[in-house]
């Protein structure tokens, strides 16, 4: 099981603490009280995925109790699983095409490393941990490609105490013995995760000038700048990294995100954002479905289907053409030339209408 799938078992999980289904003992639970704590969560505004996951969550908690004799049978089995359309739209973001030049046209005055990292975000979208995981190794710099084939993502710490009651520390991030944490290296969740993806001239000019400047720091700080080691022992020379050449976390990407949309004079948007606005433009500029779908690294089509309104509205200006082809209004003959009809006349002056053809052949010789 991936850390992030874990972690999200243990916050949905959280959702039953303190409450009259968790105080519930096995042998009195029934449909009902499982049902009710749906109700409820969705009357809190959880989205129906949401409360579907805690249901398989649930569900394969209970098959493992009934498994081990703990439980006689599943109750879970007698509760329908939550479905229907979430109610919770897609809304797109109010992040404009607009908006993203007035980014770039900011970007192309700062430093290689953050003029290529926005660029790069705003051009096809790659996730946060696929730009922050890029290696060197990845980037063909001759052809201008990307394999975008790994991931970095941050690991929760964990507590190493025998009794965490009695640890001093705060959290697992603080106790003596914490274990497991830190910024792992992966890879993208899904076939189509793993893919190539071709950079514009504009983004691999940078590019070519922060691997120049990589080079010159590698000779410069010496030990200092180490190619960064995850705790897995994988390595990696990363592209966009501190000075020492560990990677960025998360959230000091996020802070310099905010801090670059403040220059720019734009309003609070998600770093997400980027990636919504890359898909729409790219589908209104009328680019195959599918292909939008690599880029994007998409696996489901129900990711495109989010962007359904910019479909809709390619197919509407299809129409207004298609109608405006067939409905036309037919042109009204063109009055001819007074100039070609006055040379005409002056080329057949004279000629009388030829009516046999030996009379003509006289009249040509003479």
């Amino acid at each position: 099981m991936r850390d992030s799938t874990l972690e999200g078992y243990e916050a949905k999980i959280a959702w039953l603490k303190n409450t009259k289904l968790a105080r519930t003992k096995l042998d009195k639970l029934n449909p009902e009280h499982i049902e009710t704590f749906y109700a409820r969560k969705r009357a809190e505004g959880k989205a129906v995925a949401s409360v579907l996951q805690l249901h398989r969550i649930l569900n394969g908690a209970f098959k493992a109790a009934v498994k081990r004799g703990r439980l006689g049978s599943n109750p879970l089995l007698k509760v329908d699983a939550p479905s229907g359309r979430s109610d919770e739209a897609f809304v797109p973001p109010t992040f404009t095409p607009e908006d993203a030049r007035k980014i770039i046209a900011h970007a192309e005055t700062l430093p290689p490393s953050e003029a290529a990292r926005w660029m790069i975000a705003l051009t096809y979208g790659p996730r946060q941990g696929e730009i922050l995981g890029l290696g060197w190794d990845a980037v063909d710099l001759d052809s201008g490609q990307i394999d975008l084939r790994r991931t970095l993502y941050p690991k929760k710490w964990r507590h190493g105490c025998d009794d965490r009651s009695r640890c001093p520390a705060k959290g697992p991030h603080l106790c003596p013995s914490r274990h497991g944490g830190g910024l792992f290296f992966g890879t993208p969740k899904s076939q189509a995760g793993r893919r190539s993806v071709p950079v514009p001239k504009q983004v691999l000019k940078h590019l070519k000038k922060l691997h120049a400047e990589h080079l010159a720091l590698n000779a410069a700080e010496g030990e200092r700048r180490q190619q960064y080691t995850d705790p897995n022992g994988v390595t990696v020379d990363l592209v966009f990294c501190q000075l020492n050449g560990r990677p960025h976390r998360p959230e000091s990407d996020w802070r310099r995100w905010e801090a670059l949309l403040e220059e720019c004079g734009v309003g609070h948007r998600r770093l997400h954002d980027a990636r919504h606005v890359s898909a729409t433009m790219m589908l209104t500029l009328g680019i195959d479905a599918r292909v939008v779908m690599d880029l994007m690294g998409w696996s489901q089509r129900a990711m495109l289907d989010r962007y359904q309104h910019v479909l809709d509205d390619m197919k509407r200006d299809v129409a207004a053409q298609v109608g405006n082809a067939l409905w036309a209004e037919p042109k009204p003959p063109e009055d001819p030339d007074p100039q070609s009809v006055m040379d005409i006349e002056e080329a057949t002056a004279g000629d009388a209408t030829v009516v046999d053809f030996d009379e003509w052949k006289q009249r040509r010789v003479g």
